[in-house]
């Protein structure tokens, strides 16, 4: 079960990929993140730990790194399974976009899950247009 929002962008990738692997500017567009923390470099298999105001730490893995292009990790969310965030840099005819997604890799999804995941993507939209702000200065 997957939800996305991509949006155009007039701005370098690899401006807007400072973003993603930079912690300080991570609180630009994910305004509940009170920390983050990597255990080594930005780079696929990379683990760490993050924590959103209201909810415990969660820790995470970084499951497809791309430098300018692509950031995506995992968390797994006991009794609801896998959420995936994808953090896609795409050019397509000369245009750059921004493409947000999660996905809750669970087997057999309820609407229950689809209430739950449709919570979690709710700031979606939102972060990506302040990325969006951000860059197009």
């Amino acid at each position: 079960m997957k939800l996305q929002f991509k949006v155009k962008v007039d701005a370098p990738k690899e401006v807007i990929w400072s973003y993603y692997a930079d912690p300080t500017k991570r609180k630009v567009w994910e305004e509940d993140l009170e920390s983050i923390k990597f255990n080594g470099e930005v780079e696929t298999g990379t683990t760490g730990t993050m924590k959103l105001k209201g909810m415990p730490e969660m820790d995470f893995t970084l499951i497809n790194i791309v430098n300018n292009a692509a950031y995506w990790d995992r968390t797994d969310v006991p009794g609801m399974g896998s959420l995936i965030f994808g953090h896609d840099i795409l050019q397509e005819g000369g245009e750059t976009f921004i493409q947000h997604s999660v996905t809750l890799d669970k087997e057999n999804p309820s609407e229950e899950d689809l209430n739950f995941l449709s919570g979690v993507f709710s700031d979606v939209p939102s972060s990506v247009m302040k990325i969006k702000k951000e860059v197009e200065i």
